[in-house]
């Protein structure tokens, strides 16, 4: 292949430099004349183009690959053909790839989390849209300046069907012959890819366990001096223990790595999402401080230099031997502790930067680490920081607006008797009224008025609650949480199209946003879009919300006309979850025994989920599925006086009301 020189013209786009090469064929950057922007074209090796039967099938997948739309993959802009030369325009996306970002210098831990998470995101993604990306390796795993991760090469992905590959012999010996693909591909491919055998997603995970097993420990899990060598080890070896190589490896995260790398598909995890379960689990382990971590003397993962010198000035010869394990885990727990803050920043800092010399916000930024997940040992660790941080500067306004925030989670979701809720919004209340008083201009402040606002005990004053949050973003336009929970009210009240817009500011400004990507599904299902929706809920675990999880994904899969999936999907959640918080998913189930003409198991299940559900802050979406259960057994003034009660207690959703016929 010839090397394009500048100003070479493909189509509308102008070639400026080459930026890279690989068996695959050449990157270039170019200038796109039609839309004024910088473009990456990758020109493909003539060799892969050798028949037109291969060529229509690249192009059909690189198509495909095209309509992945997700923050964490480079987007395809268009596949095409100049002049007998068949090219991709992809994103041009600035940044260093993590290949060359290891060889700057080690990777942090919360760097490697922060890498780990995103690529799990985005090979999700890809599955759940019948796509394996074949070639997961550092080099095509590109870091932005702010930290965002970006996989590059979907171009050349393989759309799969029900774990079905085509042509698995020939690309793999492409994969092993091509010029630059032995040494920077082989490494990374899985037993089945180097024994030609059929590709499905766990192809990917296995990959996805190599990149981890190298990012955490700066050494590959299989190395070998020739070709044959690796291959051997691939397929027979079993990688040396990550400790040996790595200073600092999380409890668990070992585990899961060698779970990827097991040598048979049917012993890895099946899904991403299975996979993403579980570290998602183990990242909210480490940010609560409930890990152990496996270390060795001269760490490879490098922790920072601010704690390391403390450190040294403890480790004196006479002592070493007697404190050197105790304060290596004090100080992996601190930095555990803030990791899941820093590999996730909020964007709402420019209120608060102001208070970054008070005594008060180290307890602050741990409590809002614990605010993070909706679970209820977090929340009370949280309001414990926070009452620390409170007592120890009094006038430490975000702290007071968290707190209220933190009570009203707690009254929200998880207090038991009326009396506690009561006493719970009375302080957070208060609470929030002191931050305010202390600094007006808090975005935190309004925002945190706008939460405790929106409740069954204050009727969900949705206007009220919609002038607070608008405060908050006039301050900050880029708090993400403020644009997210903006949505929410909008798409309670039926006003879908504003919720949709605040949803995607909240996912632009943070992409890490779980929860507002997690409610586009919701709109969907509201728009009677099942399928679209369900595709969202399956690439969005909710660990820190399974009630959540579980009723729209079991609701979804309902709608589409598959029960018997819904059915084990609610079986299996009531059996890990038997409490049901606020009646949800039981009422789910009430819904489909009374499709399935099951009227007296219906109203069973009816009278269950109102006795296990009142009081709970998001009653009225069981409040609905009750009205909806009682339509489907013909009782028309059941279902009336049921729809009203969910309307009447904050879910106003009538364009739902209408497409749910």
């Amino acid at each position: 292949m010839d090397t394009l020189s500048p100003g070479t013209k493909l189509g509308r786009y102008e070639i400026r430099s080459k930026i890279g090469e690989g068996g695959m064929g050449e990157v270039y950057l170019a200038e796109d004349a039609g839309l004024d922007r910088k473009v990456a074209i990758k020109v493909l090796s003539e060799s892969l183009l050798a028949d037109e039967q291969a060529k229509s099938r690249l192009v059909r997948e690189a198509r495909a690959a095209a309509r992945l739309d997700h923050p964490n993959i480079c987007s395809i802009y268009e596949v095409s053909e100049d002049d007998g030369r068949s090219f991709i325009v992809m994103q041009y996306v600035e940044g260093e790839t993590v290949d060359v970002r290891m060889k700057r210098k080690p990777l942090d831990l919360s760097e490697c989390l922060s890498i780990s998470s995103q690529l799990a995101d985005a090979l999700a993604e890809a599955h759940a849209h019948g796509i394996i990306h074949r070639d997961i390796k550092p080099s095509n795993i590109l870091i932005t300046p702010r930290g965002k991760v970006k996989v590059l090469d979907f171009g050349l992905a393989k759309i799969v069907s029900r774990r079905v590959a085509v042509d698995t012999e020939a690309e793999t010996a492409m994969l092993l012959t091509e010029t630059g693909v032995v040494l920077g591909t082989a490494p990374y491919m899985s037993p089945e890819q180097l024994r030609a055998e059929q590709l499905d997603g766990r192809s990917d995970i296995f990959s996805y366990g190599v990149v981890l097993y190298e990012i955490m420990s700066g050494r590959r899990p299989f190395e070998a001096r020739s070709l044959a060598e690796l291959t051997s080890a691939i397929l027979m070896r079993d990688p040396p223990p990550l400790q040996s190589h790595s200073g600092v490896v999380p409890m668990g995260f070992e585990a899961l790595i060698l779970k990827c790398l097991e040598k048979e598909p049917s012993r890895r995890y099946q899904t991403m999402f299975e996979l993403s379960v579980d570290l998602d689990r183990l990242c909210r382990d480490c940010e609560s401080g409930n890990i152990s971590a496996s270390m060795k003397e001269a760490p490879t993962v490098r922790m920072d230099s601010a704690v390391s010198k403390p450190l040294r000035s403890w480790l004196l010869p006479g002592r070493r031997a007697v404190v050197g394990f105790v304060v290596l885990v004090i100080l992996t727990l601190a930095l555990l502790g803030y990791m899941r803050f820093f590999r996730h920043p909020t964007n709402n800092a420019q209120s608060t930067n102001k208070y970054e010399s008070s005594p008060a916000y180290d307890a602050y930024l741990r409590a809002r680490v614990n605010l993070k997940s909706e679970n209820p040992a977090q929340i009370e660790n949280a309001i414990a920081l926070l009452k620390q941080a409170t007592s120890l500067d009094p006038n430490f306004a975000p702290g007071w607006a968290e707190l209220a925030r933190a009570s009203n989670i707690k009254s929200f979701y998880f207090s038991g008797s009326d009396a506690e809720k009561k006493q719970l919004n009375e302080d957070a209340a208060v609470d929030v009224e002191k931050a305010l008083s202390l600094d007006p201009n808090l975005a935190e402040g309004h925002f945190a008025r706008g939460i405790i606002l929106w409740t069954h005990a204050n009727h969900f004053p949705h206007e009220a609650v919609i002038q607070s949050y608008r405060r908050a973003l006039d301050l900050d336009p880029n708090f993400d949480e403020a644009h997210h929970q903006l949505g929410v009210v909008y798409f309670h009240i039926g006003l879908l199209d504003k919720g949709l817009a605040e949803l995607e500011k909240a996912t632009s400004i943070n992409p890490s946003n779980t929860m507002a990507r997690f409610r586009f599904g919701v709109i969907d299902m509201y728009r009677g879009k099942y399928e679209d929706a369900y595709t969202i809920f399956k690439s969005t675990p909710l660990t820190s919300n399974p009630s959540l999880w579980a009723f729209q994904c079991a609701t979804a899969l309902w709608r589409m006309g598959r029960p018997e999936e819904a059915t084990q999907l609610l079986d299996d959640y009531l059996q890990k979850y038997p409490k049901d918080e606020g009646g949800v998913g039981t009422s789910v189930k009430a819904m489909m025994l009374a499709k399935a003409g099951k009227n007296r198991e219906a109203e069973s299940a009816i009278q269950r989920s109102i006795e296990i559900g009142r009081g709970f802050g998001h009653f009225h979406h069981t409040a609905y599925n009750i009205a909806s259960a009682y339509a489907l057994m013909n009782q028309t003034g059941l279902a009336i006086k049921w729809l009203q009660d969910a309307a009447d207690d904050g879910f106003p959703c009538y364009p739902l009301f209408a497409n749910d016929t």
